[in-house]
């Protein structure tokens, strides 16, 4: 009998759910596993530090495929199953539970995991109390500790910490933001739209300690104070901790896989060992596009990223050529952002108000490397969607062109 090749994919996040669904559109004779720590199936993430904390979604509703699409599918989902050791040599997997699974061709999709703050002076019980969001359970956490809590403060103003803030604010909170760096989400939101952003947070009684760095916390009659590098914060009732993330490489790190801020990939999701390929979060993949490696962290490029790798594991070899995407919602306002927005040249603005949607084009020899804009509603999504395009053209273009509203970027 001939053997039928097995694919395991190890991570139960959007990359799985994606790259499995293209494995089983291309070969329909192959096995097909996912391995996942987690007790539920794929489901997206982004609504668990906003819809959720809202209800304006249930958890039930984040599943990107229901247990039937799996099922019918023939995808062994294998759940609350944790792999300690991984022995490329011999092309299996040992869980914690003491099992084997063997593979033919094996895709890492282990995501990131979060930051954890460093204090000096921090104890047990007060590293315990600090909550984090990654998954289902922290959001429920989450959610249940803000309706007893009044005063919140939130560490790390990137995506999640402001994203949190927002929801906790229209809940009614009290909501204080602490951000180490002088300007909101810098990693990769540059300064004039993070500005845009904490005037509105600003507006809605969000408070923003910029610049100042985590001393030291205390626990006072079942409340924090929190002592800053320039002030001190009393009376606080929930401590959130958004500071950023690190990619899951813990499993990997005494082994043969080349790492360097994640697992070392080429266009084409494989890793430095034969038959074994990354994407999501965890891969520092090259970008034939920018012509570096580059690890992003967003709902869109898992997605892409798991279809990619799906092709490239049943041998449709397919470059990862995807333009960087993202978004984020935050009270009315909508963030978007495509492409690189550093190392520019200069920038070009369109728009004066979020009313109307403000974008700004960033550019380099004139042509289009990024673009980053806020509107209420959907004022951005289109320009945003034009502008990667435009990027991916390499076009070179007049600065008053961008800057007119009027001049539609559709027929440039």
């Amino acid at each position: 009998m001939d053997h039928k090749q097995h694919i395991i994919i190890l991570g139960g996040g959007q990359v799985a759910a994606y790259a499995a669904k293209e494995i089983r559109l291309e070969e329909k004779n192959i096995n097909i596993s996912i391995i996942s720590e987690e007790v539920s199936l794929p489901y997206e993430r982004p609504p668990l530090s906003k819809e959720c904390l809202l209800t304006k979604k249930n958890y039930e509703e984040c599943l990107f495929f229901s247990s039937d699409f799996y099922r019918e599918n023939n995808i062994n989902f294998i759940n609350n199953e944790k792999i300690i050791n991984v022995k490329f040599d011999q092309q299996t997997l040992i869980s914690a539970n003491n099992k084997t699974y063997f593979y033919d061709k094996l895709l890492i999709a282990t995501g990131s995991i979060n930051r954890k703050l460093k204090l000096n002076e921090s104890s047990e019980e007060i590293d315990k109390n600090l909550i984090y969001l990654r998954n289902i359970e922290d959001s429920k956490k989450i959610k249940h500790k803000l309706t007893s809590s009044k005063k919140i403060l939130i560490l790390g103003g990137g995506f999640i910490g402001l994203e949190i803030a927002s929801a906790a604010n229209q809940l009614g909170k009290e909501v204080a933001v602490v951000e180490i760096a002088d300007h909101l989400m810098g990693r990769v939101i540059p300064k004039q739209i993070a500005k845009i952003i904490q005037n509105v947070h600003e507006k809605n009684g969000t408070k923003f300690y910029l610049g100042e760095n985590i001393k030291k916390i205390i626990k006072k009659n079942n409340q924090y104070q929190v002592e800053l590098e320039h002030r001190i914060v009393t009376e606080v009732d929930l401590i959130i901790v958004g500071i950023g993330s690190n990619p899951n490489i813990n499993l990997f790190k005494d082994s043969e896989l080349q790492l360097d801020n994640g697992i070392m990939t080429n266009e084409f999701c494989q890793t430095s060992i034969k038959n074994v390929f990354a994407a999501g979060d965890i891969a520092n993949f090259y970008h034939p596009f920018y012509n570096k490696h580059m690890r992003l962290e967003s709902f869109k490029h898992a997605q892409n990223h798991g279809i990619n790798a799906g092709k490239n594991i049943v041998g449709k070899r397919t470059a990862y050529t995807k333009i960087p995407w993202m978004w984020s919602d935050q009270f009315d306002l909508n963030l978007q952002l495509t492409g690189i927005c550093n190392n520019y040249e200069t920038y070009v603005q369109r728009g004066k108000n979020v009313n109307e949607g403000i974008i700004y084009f960033f550019l380099k020899n004139r042509r289009i490397i990024g673009a980053c804009g806020v509107g209420i509603g959907g004022k951005i999504g289109r320009d945003i969607r034009l502008a990667g395009k435009l990027s991916e053209k390499k076009i070179k273009l007049n600065k008053e062109i961008l800057s007119d509203k009027n001049q539609k970027l559709n027929k440039i």
